[in-house]
């Protein structure tokens, strides 16, 4: 199993995140090679995705479902691909620091099953935890834009 953790501190109020956080299509957005997704449900939604490493490219279908939305602090998912050779899970946890500030941590954990998986897992272990920095930054961009003063701790 394959996991990666990042956390940040921001400038913004735990509302203003969550307002965002909360409608998943926002930040499906921001996965790194993020081609498209289509809401299949409430809660379910396939994302397809483009990855890079080196010369091989490779094109993901991610079935996604959301486990577990908590108001203002947990959202937990599930994913799978159309084989069910890459399977993972995660969530973000939003905490409030401050009347102005909060914390966002998002975990993520990922098997690769089958001989590709398992000769791929060293790569994509090393790869994760910059992966899920750049996704967690990525979600953070839009709110940061709008409100320049809220700025990393």
């Amino acid at each position: 199993m394959l996991k990666a953790d990042y956390s940040l501190n921001m400038n913004l109020s735990q509302s203003d995140v969550w307002r965002y956080l909360e409608d998943w299509s926002n930040w499906a957005k921001q996965v790194p090679g993020y081609q498209t997704h289509k809401n299949v449900s409430p809660m379910d939604s396939i994302w397809e995705l483009q990855g890079k490493a080196g010369t091989i490219t490779k094109h993901l279908k991610l079935y996604v479902t959301m486990t577990e939305i908590v108001s203002p602090s947990t959202v937990q998912f599930r994913f799978h691909d159309s084989e069910n050779r890459c399977l993972g899970s995660g969530c973000f946890e939003l905490s409030c620091l401050s009347s102005r500030s909060s914390k966002l941590t998002c975990l993520v954990e990922l098997e690769l099953k089958g001989l590709t998986g398992k000769m791929s897992a060293p790569l994509v272990g090393s790869l994760l935890p910059a992966l899920l920095e750049k996704f967690v930054q990525r979600i953070i961009k839009p709110l940061t834009e709008t409100n320049p003063v809220a700025l990393s701790l």
